[in-house]
């Protein structure tokens, strides 16, 4: 097998390995429509005749490079041994100049991949929670007086969604700088919904947000519940329950019975929100750096 670069003939074929084998690792950035060879996105693929049999794709957007860390959109050997792991990370280290890590995620029960991982010099020092609900018993969402929660208006919203995600999750651990490109790339995947990103206002001033994509889950449909934040001057008033509330109710107007969200280890407070709205444990990821030295 050999390591080639990734060429324009050959992205549907990426794009469909990413799709084959993606819930092994990380979903969250999938090849959209848009996708194109450029420096900001270096591909190589582990290749055996005509087959793809491997792909390591790195994510080097001026927002990763800021904080000095990039993040893996892919990282995987279908063979799944050391030799070829190896040879994808060499030729996608070749990017990593400035850089003082590199950064991914493996869902727990693989945890023959996250062997091969630390053998080639990763560790893991963070992890994520999936949570499912179903829709019974939802709550209706009853914000304060003063609050309206308004669907997204395209090219008039881009800067308040981004303020709000920012300023909420600036000081999260790994946490890497929303930017109005980072939502154009999101409107093109395919799950996106054009009534699902949310912003709470306070008069005219933004200080919440919610995001509700369309997923499929062991099957079925579901509804996944994404970048539910509220300003760290307005925390603590109840406000981040009853985004997901909306979000739930959302859901459960639209038909879908399951929702789904992801949260970081450390956030013991959103955790613990979301248990008390019934979510449950579904999956658990694990997120690997590797550090460049």
């Amino acid at each position: 097998m050999k390591i080639i670069k990734l060429t324009e003939n050959l992205i549907p074929a990426f794009k469909e390995y990413y799709a084959k084998y993606s819930h092994e690792q990380d979903e969250s950035f999938p090849p959209v429509d848009d996708f194109t060879i450029n420096e900001n996105d270096p591909v190589y693929l582990l290749v055996k005749g005509k087959e793809i049999r491997g792909a390591a794709a790195l994510m080097l957007h001026p927002e990763y490079r800021e904080v000095r860390q990039a993040r893996l959109r892919m990282f995987h050997a279908a063979d799944g041994d050391y030799l070829s792991y190896l040879k994808l990370l060499n030729s996608i280290l070749l990017h990593t100049h400035g850089l003082t890590s590199i950064y991914g995620f493996i869902e727990d029960n693989y945890s023959h991949i996250a062997k091969i991982w630390e053998d080639l010099g990763f560790n893991a020092r963070r992890f994520a929670w999936v949570l499912i609900r179903h829709n019974t018993e939802n709550k209706q969402a009853n914000f304060p007086a003063g609050y309206e929660l308004k669907t997204f208006r395209e090219n008039i919203d881009e800067d308040s969604w981004c303020a709000v995600i920012n300023d909420a999750f600036g000081h999260s651990l790994g946490h890497v700088r929303m930017t109005p490109e980072k939502i154009r790339h999101w409107k093109l995947e395919k799950g996106y919904l054009q009534e699902g990103m949310k912003l709470l206002w306070y008069n005219d001033k933004p200080v919440g947000s919610i995001g509700i994509t369309k997923d499929n889950h062991k099957g079925s449909e579901i509804y996944f519940i994404d970048a539910v934040a509220v300003i760290n001057d307005f925390q603590g008033k109840g406000l981040g329950k009853n985004l997901l509330r909306a979000g739930i109710e959302f859901a459960a107007n639209s038909g879908i019975q399951k929702v789904m969200l992801s949260v970081n280890g450390e956030n013991d407070k959103a955790a613990d929100m979301y248990f008390r709205e019934g979510f449950e444990k579904e999956a658990l990821y694990k997120c690997f750096y590797l550090d460049i030295k």
